[in-house]
Order: structure tokens, then sequence, then C-alpha cells
């Protein structure tokens, strides 16, 4: 049973997948901030950091994102819809839109085809790593959950 998330529960998302984005983002500026200065918003001051109105668009787009996991992994708007299917629409529209923002912003040409890709890897790369913290999160919670009925076990029965 999934528990009522409250609104401090969804600004805390949003500040998780903030943080996640700068920390990735400020890594990409320190290693190749200064070859794509001028060809990006993003990395205007190259190597220096990354420009305060971006720092402000990616707070927007993580709070977009944390309101498209809301959509899909909530029984509010898709009832019948499996895990997989719900994981596969939210990363088509987080897709959808970073294109929608890096088109708005200039984070990076949406015409150039080596843009798309690197950032399909890094995507990819980050799925994949919130993937397995979520499995590793859920084991550690099973386990947490089988002793504890273990214990009550114990308890009651005396075993």
């Amino acid at each position: 049973m999934e528990d009522r998330k409250t609104l401090i529960d969804y600004i805390g998302q949003t500040f998780l997948v903030f943080g996640i984005t700068i920390t990735i983002t400020t890594a990409i500026c320190v290693f190749a901030g200064d070859g794509a200065k001028g060809y990006s918003t993003m990395f205007d001051l190259g190597s220096g950091g990354i420009p305060v109105p971006t720092v402000f668009q990616f707070l927007l787009s993580s709070a977009c994102v944390t309101f498209l996991r809301f959509v899909f992994f909530t029984d509010v708007f898709f009832k019948k819809i499996s895990v997989a299917k719900r994981t596969v629409s939210l990363c088509a529209s987080v897709i959808l839109l970073v294109g929608g923002f890096a088109y708005l912003f200039g984070w990076f040409p949406v015409d150039d085809a080596v843009c798309w890709i690197s950032f399909l890897i890094c995507f990819g790369i980050c799925v994949a790593g919130g993937a397995v913290v979520s499995l590793w999160k859920e084991r550690a919670e099973n386990r947490r959950l089988e002793n504890g009925l273990k214990r009550l076990k114990e308890e009651k029965y005396g075993e």
C-alpha cells in the first residue's frame, strides 16, 4: 500500500532530482564546459560553472519531472497500467520535457544528433543508476520487514 504523500514529500523529491541534475551538470562543466562554451546556454561559463538562469531552469525542470513521476506512479491517473509501462511512459515524457526545455532555453541545439546521443547516454546511465538504487532500497526494506515478521512470530509462538 502506498503512503499518502504530502507537499513536503514532493518538495523533497524535487530537490533530490535538482541536486542530482546540478551535480551531473557540474561534473560535465568541469570536463567539457570550455569546449561547449557558446554552444549551449548550460555551458556559457565554460568550466567555471552553471549560469544562474540555467540553475533556475533546472529547478523548474526538476519540479516538472517530479510532477510527471506523480502522474505515472500514483493511482490517481492510471490505475491499471503495469510498472514497466509506467516507467517507459515516464522516461518518454522526461525526454520530451528535456527536448522542450532544450528548445526554449537553448540547453543544446535540438537539431544536433550528437547532442541528443550525449543526452540519451547520460539519461540512460541515470535511469540505470536509479533502478539499481531502487532495487537496493526495496531489497533492504524487504529484509527489514522479514526480520520484523520473524521477531513477531518468535514473540507470539516462542520459536
